[in-house]
């Protein structure tokens, strides 16, 4: 008789603990990741432990750029703007760079209050949509997001998506890269507050000389992304 009452009660005592793992693993999304993994299908980027790990490092220099008047440009985008030292051309910067986020990351993440307190955005951002294979007529609703989110901000300058080379860059992604690049020219020109930046002249042709990876700029295109931004406002000497 004991023997089988300690044998239910081992069996309800792994019941719950089963039920409880699972609950947490679908509580912190583990489930959803492990089965796109395993499918093969695109895990957006708000989901990703980096994307949440920026988000998180980045609460702390935004409560202090908001409790601030010194903070008079923000850079918001991807890799290439995390790897930018941008304080070395601008020392009252925040810089609110994300290796690998898209659009919708960016949106997700971008905040209202901070936008209007920031006198000056610097936006990139474009390149990870078009390496997640995102679909090309998406791009007019990622864009109108994009104008709607920073058209309270004093002044906007929207850089274009930059020239990428190598091999897994295919023309399909390059036809998103010069789709992309159209709309948000056309949205900045349609707000009174946006300066639009194509890549610096040069950049396509130099690609191999400027970038690090044929994606992400070395010394020599951060000092041509400076110079262009530079020609837009004062920057220190």
């Amino acid at each position: 008789m004991k023997t089988k009452t300690g044998t239910r009660a081992f069996l309800v005592v792994n019941v719950v603990l089963t039920v409880v793992l699972a609950a947490a693993l679908v509580e912190t999304g583990y489930v959803s990741k492990a089965l796109r993994k395993i499918s093969g299908a695109h895990v957006p980027v708000t989901e990703t432990d980096h994307y949440k790990l920026m988000v998180w490092l980045h609460e702390r220099p935004i409560s202090q750029a908001l409790a601030s008047p010194d903070i008079q440009i923000a850079f918001i985008g991807d890799s290439i703007v995390e790897g930018w030292l941008t304080s070395n051309i601008l020392p009252n910067s925040l810089n609110l760079g994300i290796s690998r986020d898209t659009t919708p990351g960016l949106i997700a993440r971008a905040k209202p209050d901070l936008i209007a307190h920031v006198p000056t955005w610097y936006l990139g951002i474009g390149v990870n949509d078009a390496l997640a294979a995102t679909p090309p007529e998406e791009i007019a609703e990622y864009v109108a997001q994009l104008k709607t989110v920073f058209m309270p901000a004093e002044r906007l300058i929207w850089r274009a998506v930059l020239p990428v080379t190598g091999a897994s860059w295919t023309p399909e992604k390059e036809a998103f890269r010069t789709a992309f690049n159209s709309a948000a020219q056309r949205a900045c020109q349609e707000m009174a507050n946006c300066t639009f930046l194509t890549p610096p002249g040069g950049y396509g042709e130099n690609t191999a000389e400027w970038t690090s990876d044929g994606l992400h700029p070395n010394a020599i295109g951060y000092r041509q992304l400076a110079q262009q931004l530079c020609a837009e406002i004062s920057c220190s000497p």
